[in-house]
């Protein structure tokens, strides 16, 4: 029998795309305190944050379909 996973695809996307608006503020903040160079800060967050979108995706999909930490009436 497939499982279904508890979030829609669309939910998964929406939640990385918020944590990635957070994650893309704090790193041109942290970027830019040491480098203070606008175009070197714009190159570390477009590449850092490009790749880490895609990974949390995948991250979020996978755990989607553990149960460990579920209850019950969740898992059906």
């Amino acid at each position: 029998m497939k499982r279904k996973a508890s979030e829609k695809h669309s939910r998964s996307i929406i939640k990385a795309i918020s944590y990635r608006i957070l994650s893309i503020t704090v790193d041109s903040l942290v970027a830019y305190f040491f480098t203070r160079d606008v175009a070197t800060t714009a190159g570390i967050v477009i590449l850092v944050n490009a790749y880490s979108t895609f990974l949390y995706y995948g991250h979020e999909r996978v755990w989607a379909h553990v149960r460990w930490g579920r209850r019950k009436d969740e898992d059906q």
